[in-house]
């Protein structure tokens, strides 16, 4: 069975994760989706936990397909290795450049071969229609008591009007 690891911070998931996963599971069986946290963000809405009950919200309509894990303090390489999966599945959004995920690629299958003696192959996701609404966009609107119904799975709204209420 072909598996893929979807690794990302998922604060929130939306609509344009949704449509990656759909992309992934289209070349893979299996998508284990990981909630992991980028030590380049300021600021989570919501744990690493709480993240992923959402994002289980999200994707339980794929039934056995995709699995949600918490990434903890491990790195890519390291899930990969603990769940023998060398494939990583990455959407690359407006903004994000290639070189920039070349450089993640390339570390951790330096990384990688190093602690573990295993490649990694990553596959990209370049286009979304949802990229320009991405957990940034989510987030600004929620705090503007704006409707982001169009943005979001509606299994989770309610959980992110409750959170933006905490910063009102």
């Amino acid at each position: 069975m072909s598996k893929a690891i979807f690794v990302g911070s998922f604060d929130p998931w939306h609509n344009g994760h949704t449509d990656r996963l759909k992309n992934a599971l289209k070349i893979f069986e299996k998508v284990i989706v990981v909630v992991a946290d980028n030590a380049t963000k300021k600021a989570y809405w919501f744990n690493q936990e709480e993240r992923a009950k959402i994002t289980q919200k999200c994707v339980k309509h794929f039934g056995d397909k995709v699995i949600v894990k918490v990434a903890g303090t491990k790195m890519i390489q390291d899930i990969c290795h603990e769940e023998g999966i060398f494939n990583v599945f990455r959407g690359v959004k407006a903004g994000r450049t290639f070189e920039e995920e070349m450089r993640i690629q390339i570390a951790t299958n330096y990384l990688s071969k190093q602690e573990y003696g295993e490649e990694i192959f990553f596959v990209y996701d370049i286009t979304s229609e949802e990229d320009f609404r991405g957990s940034s966009i989510v987030k600004t609107l929620l705090l503007g008591n704006k409707d982001v119904s169009t943005l979001v799975p509606e299994c989770i709204i309610s959980d992110l009007k409750e959170r933006a209420s905490i910063y009102e």
